[in-house]
């Protein structure tokens, strides 16, 4: 008998199940699931680094392009991939990024492809630098702006030679 009264109370109950439009509010410090935004990002590696459980990988197709691999299930949500991304290309959300529940993936992965471009000066295959920081650096420069990391460093330390060595025949005075 407390059996069946059991049972009858269970039914003439409403669900204790929340519905999809009656989750609870995420609070602001909610560290949600990442989204990482491929043309920020200059595959320095250092969320890969920086993640203990090594959630993030790379991987490089030589000469092509490099992937950046993000799987959720071994993220431990710290957020110091996106606290240490020196372009702020990973960024944490709320919610679960669209590319997340692709048909494409197992739903617990993330995938950004970043292409290599040649470089300008020497022809090697390197991420470019994002726009912004192309802008802060070398403001409308346009020169340096398609150079690998090598012919950049090259490039500064031409301009420090012309800056600091007298050129042939020029007198060189120091005043006291």
């Amino acid at each position: 008998m407390a059996m069946l009264k059991t049972i009858l109370g269970n039914l003439l109950r409403p669900s204790r199940t929340r519905a999809p439009a009656d989750m609870p509010d995420v609070p602001p410090a909610y560290r949600g699931a990442l989204a990482h935004e491929a043309a920020r990002c200059t595959a320095c590696g250092t969320c890969a680094y920086v993640c203990a459980p090594k959630a993030i990988s790379f991987t490089q197709d030589p000469g092509l392009s490099v992937s950046w691999r993000f799987f959720i299930g071994q993220c431990s949500f710290c957020g110091l991939c996106a606290q240490n991304c020196p372009t702020q290309a990973i960024r944490l959300e709320a919610g679960v990024p669209a590319g997340m529940n692709s048909a494409a993936g197992d739903g617990f992965r993330l995938e950004s492809v970043i292409p290599l471009r040649a470089c300008t000066r020497c022809g090697a295959a390197h991420v470019p630098l994002p726009a912004s920081t192309m802008d802060a650096l070398w403001g409308s420069d346009e020169a340096e702006r398609g150079y690998c990391p090598e012919c950049r460093r090259w490039a500064a330390g031409a301009r420090l030679r012309v800056a600091f060595v007298p050129a042939a025949g020029e007198e060189v005075r120091h005043e006291r």
